[in-house]
């Protein structure tokens, strides 16, 4: 009878077993990332009586944990490219706002000051006109003004949320470092998985992912290695943390935070390694690829607006016979410094200046003929075409400069104390200063939204007036003319300044011809915001059905279902009270065949 009694003595403890794991399953149905476990219930071994096999019983093997291990990874990764996504959507939304809207945006104030401009050349004598395109110019100025406080907001916020973002990186990371300790020590103690040790790691991996997208690799010991997606950043090796670093940017005075980690004894930036899903990759990519390119578009377009109005004004001759001076503030670009720069004070800058090196309208002296000036103008325009909207780096060897654009890489030399026309635009040494190694980066279209402002004050200082038509020589052409205005009244520059708004100025194509207006290059970089926008939509969209799709896999595997439960706990009780039966008639029988042996 001990055959029937250790039997049924294993089997409740079996059934006790399995009623614990039903129990745990209940008590974690709302625990997030917790895998429903299962106790695998196996046959005892038999044992041998003669000829006969004897059932031993059962016993629980080991308590499995109902999870895939693919189907997780594609949970993290999923789960990495909608918080990516979502992140760099509400940013963009944000500067779609404010720059692609067409209700009192860019464009309106660009239409009206052009209409201004129109009704000046009808009426070229009438103050009221004169005021009126003024106040124009002045309203354009200053809602240029607000989007560039707003731009300039919204990049103290991409800081600051690099930052907070570093942080719970890093702390994430050590608590899955933990973790790691605590499944290595289980898994050398027994031989029972720690499940819901297991079960935590996994969580806390799917948080990370949702800061920064990343790669596991398990190692023979239980624990887990994470690195970035492109696998060049190991954010926790061997169970060592990298701890990711939010600063400055080698340029101290830019206002960007990169970020930073040590890699191979070496502080290195990793920034653009960490491009992708997660919240960090999110807002990076938008950084990188909306906000730094609006910047630049809108900045682009807003230096060809200023050069072409400040070089088509300085063709005119106001009411008091003077030349046109700059109707906008130009451009000033200066370089900003590199922290290992050499202390002695070196500058650079990048200017709109089409001629030479120092003379920028208004010249003190007026070039000799009209044909000389009407040359400036063109040559003015060919430069407006060939503006690029991009950023530029400036690197000193001792004796050259070089100019490289940051974008497609094409570089431009000229040697110390000269300078050179690049992209549109000439750069140039402010002093002689730097020593070799010096470099410095110069973001001249984002500068421009700064420092944009009206230079005239006077309505009479307006140059409406065109050059004067008198043939004092008799050659039938005015281009070898002296430079001298036409009669009060006249209304030729004034009317080649409004027709600005339909000439084509920009972005020359393949032939050297530009193809785009003013407008038209407003409307491009509208168009890009919105596209980036749309296409941010429709990625979000997708992936998020993609990871509610992956996350129902996983709960119809792992999750607990309370139906399913309830009827396990009804199953394994009755089994548990069935052996405890059997316990108690064992024990019945042995007490009657004690009492017939002593009867």
């Amino acid at each position: 009878m001990s055959d029937m009694l250790s039997i049924a003595s294993s089997a409740a403890t079996t059934f006790r077993k399995a009623l614990d794991v039903s129990s745990h399953n209940v008590a974690n149905v709302n625990t997030e990332g917790y895998s429903r476990q299962r106790a695998e219930i196996y046959a005892n071994s038999p044992s041998i009586v003669g000829t006969s096999f004897n059932g031993g019983g059962s016993r629980v093997e080991t308590v499995e944990r109902m999870y895939a291990d693919y189907i997780q990874k594609q949970l993290v990764s999923t789960n990495a490219t909608v918080k990516g996504y979502e992140e760099s959507l509400s940013y963009s939304k944000q500067v779609e706002g404010i720059i692609a809207g067409n209700d009192e945006g860019v464009q309106d104030f660009m239409q009206r000051y052009f209409d201004s401009m129109q009704n000046l050349a009808d009426n070229p004598t009438s103050r009221v006109n004169r005021q009126l395109m003024l106040d124009e110019a002045n309203n354009l100025t200053g809602h240029i003004n607000n989007i560039s406080v707003v731009l300039d907001d919204t990049q103290y916020q991409v800081n600051d949320q690099i930052k907070d973002l570093t942080q719970g990186i890093n702390r994430n990371l050590e608590e899955i470092q933990k973790i790691n300790d605590m499944v290595a020590y289980a898994q050398s103690q027994g031989t029972q998985p720690p499940n819901d040790l297991l079960d935590q790691r996994e969580q806390a991996i799917l948080e990370l992912s949702s800061l920064v997208e990343v790669k596991t690799y398990k190692q023979p010991d239980g624990t887990i290695d994470i690195h970035t997606i492109n696998g060049k950043v190991p954010l926790l090796s061997d169970n060592t943390v990298t701890r990711l670093q939010a600063d400055q940017s080698a340029y101290p005075d830019e206002n960007r935070i990169e970020i930073y980690a040590q890699i191979g004894g070496q502080r290195k930036q990793v920034t653009d390694l960490l491009l992708g899903g997660g919240q960090l990759g999110g807002v990076l990519d938008f950084r990188k690829n909306m906000l730094d390119r609006a910047q630049n578009e809108l900045g682009t377009t807003l230096n060809a607006f200023v050069a072409a109005n400040n070089w088509q004004h300085y063709q005119g001759f106001d009411e008091n016979g003077d030349a046109g001076g700059n109707l906008f503030t130009p451009l000033a670009s200066t370089g900003l410094a590199h922290k290992d720069n050499s202390t002695l004070g070196g500058e650079v800058k990048a200017t709109f200046n089409p001629i030479d090196a120092t003379a920028i309208p208004p010249y003190p002296p007026q070039p000799l003929t009209y044909g000389d000036k009407k040359q400036d103008l063109t040559d003015a325009y060919t430069s407006i075409s060939n503006l690029s909207p991009d950023g530029y780096e400036m690197r000193f060897d001792g004796t050259n400069w070089t100019v490289t654009n940051l974008s497609n890489k094409e570089t431009a030399t000229f040697v110390s104390g000269d300078s050179v026309q690049f992209d549109g635009l000439r750069f140039e040494e402010a002093n002689l200063n730097s020593v070799a190694g010096d470099r410095y980066v110069l973001k001249p279209h984002q500068d421009i939204l700064k420092g944009f402002g009206v230079e005239i004050r006077d309505g009479q200082e307006l140059a409406t007036r065109g050059q004067s038509p008198i043939d004092s020589t008799g050659s039938g052409n005015l281009d070898d003319e002296p430079v001298r205005p036409a009669a009060e009244g006249d209304n030729v520059n004034i009317a080649n300044m409004a027709s600005l708004q339909s000439k084509k100025v920009m972005f020359a194509n393949n032939s050297g011809q530009p193809a785009e207006t003013l407008l038209g290059g407003y409307s491009r970089m509208a168009s890009s915001v919105g596209m980036y926008v749309r296409g941010q939509e429709i990625q979000l969209t997708a992936q998020q059905n993609t990871y509610d799709y992956i996350m129902d896999r996983r709960e119809s595997l792992s999750g607990v279902s309370l139906d399913e439960e309830a009827a396990n706990l009804m199953r394994f009780q009755q089994a548990y009270q069935a052996a405890a039966q059997v316990m108690q008639t064992s024990q019945t029988i042995f007490q009657t065949l004690l009492g017939a042996v002593r009867g």
